[in-house]
């Protein structure tokens, strides 16, 4: 038995999915999902994953519906595009993507089923978990900002995977709303699932380069933006400006397209509260927030988990105002190469206040 809506296999006997109430069939088809058709489309993988057609293309990457002919069931084919492919580094990362998925094995992280490599040009793919919704990012982009009742749980499933990434010694690095995808009909998710763990990290690995810096600058972390030593709470900041995003329908520091001036105010400037923007967000779950998004790692909550139970709290009850933060200390520098970058964005901000 198969749920058609969130995809999860049941056992023989289940009429309606304990997870969203759907009435189950034996096997669900692929989705009615807009697809494109392509010159992939038809086309077998693997001998076994056959392409229905293309769904939508990343920063390194075209993803494709196909349907897997041995189980009947959907599935989505990511395949790393040109020039990308031919990069031994980012091969690796796309390769870390598949055993990153699997290490963690949380349901609320997407399954990575299987990978391979394109017989005619030699391009890698990835076959994975088919996903219907939209992602975070996309939530935001229509709606402005996100309902507390679906922001909070969808925080708290968020929280518990990087949590369980956390405690295998995988840190993300690159948590954003783009990352962060709702299952079901756009405007109403029952679930969230993190994806893309291609820049993810072992705390014990080096793929990456000591002082070369990942990710993206809306979300990122000050020890990251000054290429210093991470830890899960780099996640934990990140998820933090994603919930600051979902509250007050914008980021703390908005700079439009200049991303030097982004970095700089995450490791200078002290973020106001999403109260400045929006009025009516309860002063427990700002304070959550605020928390979360401190300029030094040991200031903010120490680990996903506890994030989790600061939120869970929130429905519990107890005190309507929380003690005040203790002023946001200024960040402080762990390496020499973090203290000169640091002082070269403080000269970025020096000029945006004189222009």
């Amino acid at each position: 038995m198969e749920c058609p809506r969130c995809r999860s296999p049941l056992p023989e006997g289940y009429r309606f999915c304990p997870y969203d109430g759907a009435e189950t069939v034996q096997q669900a088809s692929a989705p009615p999902v807009a697809v494109e058709r392509t010159r992939s489309s038809g086309r077998l993988l693997a001998g076994r994953y056959k392409i229905r057609g293309f769904i939508g293309m990343g920063a390194m990457a075209r993803v494709y519906l196909a349907v897997d002919e041995r189980s009947g069931a959907p599935v989505a084919i990511k395949v790393l595009e040109e020039p990308y492919r031919d990069d031994p580094t980012v091969r690796e990362r796309f390769h870390r993507e598949a055993m990153m998925a699997s290490t963690i094995g949380h349901p609320s992280i997407v399954q990575v089923y299987d990978e391979g490599v394109r017989e005619e040009d030699g391009a890698p793919f990835l076959v994975m978990e088919f996903l219907v919704g939209e992602t975070v990012g996309d939530f935001l982009d229509r709606q402005g900002r996100m309902p507390v009742a679906i922001a909070v749980p969808a925080l708290r499933q968020a929280a518990s995977a990087l949590g369980a990434a956390h405690r295998v010694g995988i840190i993300h690095r690159d948590v954003k709303p783009e990352n962060l995808f709702l299952l079901g009909e756009p405007g109403a998710p029952y679930e969230l699932k993190i994806v893309d763990f291609g820049l993810s990290k072992l705390k014990e690995g080096n793929i990456t380069a000591a002082g070369v810096v990942v990710g993206s600058p809306a979300t990122m972390a000050p020890e990251q933006v000054l290429g210093e030593p991470l830890d899960g709470r780099t996640d934990l900041y990140a998820l933090g400006m994603v919930a600051f995003r979902m509250l007050a329908g914008r980021l703390p520091f908005s700079n439009g397209d200049d991303e030097v001036a982004t970095l700089a105010h995450h490791v200078w400037t002290s973020p106001p509260p999403p109260s400045t923007f929006v009025t009516g967000i309860d002063p427990r779950l700002e304070h959550v927030v605020m928390t979360a998004i401190r300029k030094n790692p040991e200031d903010r909550y120490p680990t996903m988990e506890a994030l989790d139970e600061a939120l869970e709290r929130l429905s519990e009850g107890g005190q309507t105002t929380p003690d005040p933060l203790l002023e946001d200390r200024s960040y402080a520098t762990r390496t020499l190469v973090g203290q000169l970058v640091k002082a070269s964005l403080g000269r970025a901000i020096d000029r945006e206040e004189e222009a």
